[in-house]
């Protein structure tokens, strides 16, 4: 139970809350007063801001009006004083002027209108006094001067700032003569005068004579009009219109007599636009008698309710004065008896202030609720709690005592400055004191404040004591030290507990990382010699067998009996199945050392399909295996994807399922798996009725060198690596592959790999339009595909079940064995076909015409389409070509460098048998030595050489300024293998074992052809029966003319067909160079890039020697 706080301190903390309560909101009041003053002191200072503005608009105002009266009276003095000038001065002139008129003036009863010449020209109407007639020496001098008045009337200031008609009257004040501008007729004046006579209109316009006769005028010239007594200006009502205005009266004068008056008349709305410019509120302009001249605003609506206001206020010009709920401002107009008064009232302050207003008094507002409420959460958030905190502070010292005697680890106090404890509980005893030696203890405390004095910052830390240290006892103690003030001493607060087990588990663990370390770095050595293991055996391997399979293709080349022809090819195929397991342990190594290449390239779906069921067709059907083939035909033709490896697994898994299954059938299925933009999935089935799998042989189906049982590779053989390896090449391809199976029923392989589509332009879609087609086949399956694909080409198809059922007079094509019907059904309806076409898995692969029909294979589609378009030619297969002597020119010159003799013979015969001139040197030092630029078209070498390597050859090359192409040739697999080359200056590298069609390739790539196509005469062999070739040399001749045509009409769409046809032909008949050229020329058009000029003529001047060898060999014959 905790003890009770003492009477003494509760009522210690009594007075205390009094105490804050006092300064805490005596202090709010305070401040609350202040706030409340400057509220206010800020709402006056806002109201006398008011009165300024509205002081500033007054006398705005009053500027305006005095500047408008004070230029006013200045253009006045400058008329009176031209005036004066011209009465004095040009005296003469004046007479002369108005000699002319006197006549007219006195025939029309002295009444004359007087218009000067000039379009701005105003009438002056003239009238005579007939009672005191003036005499006609003077009279012409008026008339003179009433003339000019004509003239300049309209230029005056009073005429400029009047609209309407100008009201303007002159008199002379003896009352001998009246002229009033702009009428033209007596009878109007007196009309617009309201008066029967000439004398009253006399009267009624000199009346105001009587207050301006007795003003003296002073000797001009004059400055100011008014000061001069030459102007009169006072509010009347304008004699001619009615209306009220300002009237002025000037007096032209001799020395002081006046000779002339003009009056004119200013319109008070003037004077009243020019006001409520600068004073849009309310004002007053009265007279000196208490007349109202104008009002505007709405407190001046009622103008007879300020008099009284106004007599007070025309004691205090400018000053500020209220009356009656109204502020006014009044001051005197210059230069006339008129006085300006602006009003404003509450209201006016209200509708302007009453935005600031409210935001004060809510600002101050807010700020007093701000602070009250401020100050009540400091009383209940901070000084409460504040309050009850000291109340606990005893209960908070015997709470802490407690702790400290009850932690679980040792705990103590220890001053900073020599580590005296001056409060530690038991545990902190036991673990520096644990031997019994408490006089050690001081001094361990001593020792631990010294240790962290230097290893912390001021604010404490952790760290890692030893205790005992170099005993067989000693003990680790993890020591945490944290600043602290004790009783006005500054302590450490230390917490300690025994770390001994943890420090050896963090040893252990440390040793255990080293050991991993050791472990990863050991794993990475082997994989590095599993990788140089991989290029070594790459080398080793394949060096030996391209001495294999080179000679077997040169000795492939020369004449044979049929016997050793046949035993040739059989060691050819056991050759090739031995490098095709090399190569798939080699990819597999590749790929788990990441040296594996992908290649996208455009590709052809339907090729694909077709060339993969081909390959396999013939070990099918000696099974007596169905095998087919379906294109989704919603599929794009051609692709962007690593044809090479997708070719990879599709001819594994056909391998596969034509090894596993003894009857039925196969079928290898191409669709769309979906996809979005230009990238789609691809996927691919190879679909059998083989011996199925079990789901034990399912699981470990893609593991490396195993197979489904020990019986599958006794029964089959196989190395168990192509499925794992397909696995790899589908993950590198960013794809998937998986099987579904029954054991006993069959198994189906799906490939699902994404490609892009591509924007090279296909061959034209509908070759086959308008063309009628009847299609027979006892398999459903050739009957979808082949409908489809022919629907595709543009032919009207229809599906028939036998012989009788199709159309006269269409074409028949017949597409695998006769099963539903006779051959006797089929000869009898033959002939009512136009044209007749068997394709079969045993069929030629190019059109070949017999007795009954066109026949071609069912897996090559190119071939289907030619023959359907009448372009058939018949093709046999032969075992090879026999050379034929003739003159031969070289492709170009090459040097070879090759350490290995057996390769670098090897190699040189197969330059040589490509038309080579070939030089060979067994290192790049002699190669270097005998270096002589232009004498070489190529070099070719190997990589690993003594004394100079290629790599270093390649450099030096370089390093010369040769430009020439430098080809690598070896053995070595690895992906690194080509970046390295490429960085040396290599242009391209070639992979052991080097066969001649791609050797052929790479020198078609870097050297152009010999312009005979030597190759192309030589294999014009007569091998060939008589009556292919001739057939060869009649259609091709058509083809080089439409090929010819074609080119010069630009239509590269016939020409990727053309060149597409041909290239087969060639190919077929053993005319492997110029087949190759034919098909980069088809690649490079359906890349989308355009076939340069001289590489079709130059594949036209080949093609017309090979065509002419033909023919010359067919006349040989004859």
């Amino acid at each position: 139970m905790l003890p009770a706080v003492p009477a003494a301190n509760s009522n210690q903390i009594d007075a205390l809350r009094r105490l804050q309560r006092r300064l805490l909101f005596g202090g709010g009041g305070l401040i609350s007063i202040l706030i409340v003053l400057t509220a206010v002191a800020s709402l006056v200072g806002g109201i006398g801001a008011f009165h300024s503005r509205e002081r500033q608009t007054f006398q705005e105002a009053q500027s305006a009006l005095d500047y408008f009266l004070s230029q006013r009276d200045r253009a006045y003095a400058n008329s009176i004083n031209a005036n004066d000038a011209l009465w004095t001065d040009q005296r003469d002139e004046l007479r002369r002027l108005g000699a002319p008129l006197l006549p007219s003036f006195h025939a029309q009863g002295q009444q004359l209108v007087v218009r000067a010449e000039g379009r701005a020209s105003v009438p002056w109407l003239v009238l005579g006094n007939t009672a005191q007639p003036m005499p006609a020496g003077e009279l012409e001098a008026y008339l003179g001067m009433l003339h000019e008045y004509s003239a300049y009337t309209a230029g005056t200031i009073t005429a400029l700032q009047t609209q309407g008609p100008i009201i303007m009257y002159a008199y002379e004040p003896k009352g001998r003569l009246l002229a009033v501008a702009g009428v033209i007729d007596e009878a109007q004046l007196l009309q617009t005068l309201r008066v029967p006579t000439r004398a009253q209109a006399f009267e009624k316009l000199m009346q105001m004579e009587a207050s301006v006769g007795d003003r003296t005028p002073a000797p001009g010239p004059v400055a100011s009009a008014a000061q001069g007594r030459r102007l009169v200006s006072f509010l009347g009502d304008n004699p001619l219109n009615g209306q009220p205005a300002l009237i002025g009266v000037m007096t032209m004068a001799r020395a002081d007599v006046p000779y002339f008056r003009r009056v004119v008349f200013e319109s008070i709305d003037n004077l009243k636009e020019r006001l409520e410019a600068t004073d849009p509120g309310s004002y007053l302009v009265t007279t000196g008698d208490g007349r109202v001249v104008m009002a505007g605003g709405p407190l001046a609506q009622s103008p007879a309710t300020l008099a009284a206001a106004l007599s007070d206020a025309s004691s205090a010009a400018g000053q500020r004065q209220y009356h009656d709920g109204w502020f006014l401002v009044s001051g005197p107009l210059r230069g006339v008896d008129w006085r300006l008064t602006h009003l404003y009232g509450w209201a006016d302050l209200w509708r302007e202030q009453h935005a600031a207003i409210l935001l004060r008094v809510f600002t101050a507002l807010l700020i007093l609720a701000a602070l009250w409420m401020l100050l009540w959460r400091m009383d209940r958030r901070v000084f409460a709690p504040a309050l009850a905190d000291a109340s606990r502070v005893y209960e908070s010292e015997a709470l802490s005592q407690a702790i400290i005697g009850t932690a679980p680890v040792g705990l103590a106090l220890l001053r900073r400055r020599d580590g005296a404890a001056l409060l530690q509980n038991q545990v902190a005893r036991e673990l520096v004191g644990e031997s019994g030696q408490e006089a050690a203890v001081p001094e361990l405390y001593a020792q631990l404040v010294a240790h962290a004095r230097g290893l912390l910052p001021a604010r404490g830390g952790e760290f890692n004591w030893a205790l005992d240290a170099g005993t067989n006892d000693a003990r680790q103690l993890q020591v945490a030290l944290a600043a602290a003030s004790y009783r006005d001493q500054a302590v450490w607060v230390c917490a300690m507990r025994d770390a001994t087990a943890q420090v050896e588990l963090q040893q252990t663990l440390q040793q255990a990382r080293q050991d991993s370390e050791r472990a990863r770095e050991a794993a990475e050595a082997a994989s590095r010699a599993k990788t140089a293991f991989v290029a070594t055996m790459s080398h080793e391997i394949r060096t030996p067998l391209n001495g294999v399979l080179g000679h077997l293709e040169l000795l492939a080349r020369s004449p044979l009996q049929p016997d050793q022809h046949e035993r040739l090819q059989r060691i050819r195929l056991s050759a090739d199945s031995l490098m095709a397991i090399i190569s798939d342990v080699l990819d597999f190594s590749k790929i788990e050392a990441g040296q594996l290449d992908i290649d996208p390239l455009p590709f052809a779906l339907r090729a694909l399909i077709e060339q993969a069921a081909l390959l396999y067709a013939p070990e099918a059907q000696r099974k007596d295996v169905k095998l087919y083939f379906a294109i989704d035909p919603a599929l794009d033709e051609v692709f962007i994807g690593d044809v090479h490896r997708i070719r990879q697994i599709l001819n594994n898994l056909l391998s596969n399922a034509v090894k596993f299954t003894a009857s039925g059938r196969i079928t290898l299925r191409a669709e769309d798996a979906g996809g979005a933009g230009g990238e789609r999935q691809l996927r691919l089935q190879v679909i059998d009725s083989g011996i199925g799998l079990s789901e034990e042989q399912v699981a470990s189906l893609f593991r490396p060198f195993q197979q489904g049982d020990a019986s599958v590779s006794r029964r089959y053989g196989g190395s168990g690596l192509g499925l794992a390896l397909c696995r790899q090449l589908a993950q590198l391809l960013g794809g998937s592959i998986h099987v579904q199976s029954t054991l006993g029923v069959g198994s189906v392989f799906t490939l699902d790999v994404p490609v892009q589509r591509s924007t090279v332009a296909a061959a034209p879609d509908q070759p086959l339009s308008g063309c009628r087609i009847s299609l027979l086949s006892s398999a459903q399956e050739w009957r979808q595909e082949i409908g489809q694909l022919l629907h595709r080409w543009g032919a009207e198809v229809t599906v028939i079940e036998r012989p009788a059922d199709g159309a006269a007079g269409a074409a028949l094509v017949i597409v695998g064995e006769r099963r539903a019907w006779t051959e006797d059904e089929e000869l009898a309806v033959l002939p009512s076909y136009a044209r007749v076409l068997r394709a079969y898995p045993r069929g030629p692969l190019s059109p070949e015409q017999r007795d009954d029909a066109v026949h071609v294979s069912c897996y090559a589609s190119p071939a289907l389409l030619q023959a359907l378009r009448g372009d058939g030619m018949p093709v046999l297969r032969t075992h090879g070509a026999v050379p034929q002597a003739g003159a031969r020119r070289t492709r170009g010159r090459v040097l070879l460098v090759e350490d290995n003799p057996v390769n670098r013979e090897l190699i040189q015969q197969q330059l040589e048998e490509l038309d080579c001139q070939v030089d060979a040197m067994e290192n790049g030092q002699v190669a270097l030595t005998d270096w002589r630029s232009g004498l070489w078209d190529i070099v070719m070498t190997d990589i690993n050489m003594p004394v100079l390597d290629g790599y270093q050859l390649a450099r030096a090359l370089r390093g010369r300024g040769e430009t020439l192409p430098i080809l690598a040739v070896t053995a070595t697999a690895l992906a690194s293998e080509r970046e390295r080359c490429r960085a040396a200056g290599i242009d391209d590298l070639l992979l052991k074992p080097l066969d001649l069609a791609r050797l052929q390739a790479m020198l078609d790539r870097y050297l152009q052809a010999p312009a005979s196509s030597p190759r192309l005469c030589a294999v014009a062999g007569k091998d060939k029966p008589h009556k292919l070739r001739a057939l060869f040399v009649e259609t091709s001749t058509r083809d080089l003319d439409r090929m010819q045509a074609t080119g010069e009409r630009r239509d590269d769409a016939a020409l990727l067909e053309q060149l597409h046809a041909l290239k087969g032909v060639l190919l077929m008949m053993g005319e492997k160079p110029l087949g190759a050229r034919f098909g980069d020329a088809e690649r490079l058009l359906r890349e989308g890039q355009a076939l340069p000029e001289h590489e079709r003529i130059a594949l036209l001047s080949d093609l017309r020697h090979l065509i002419e060898a033909y023919r010359d060999g067919l006349r040989d014959e004859a």
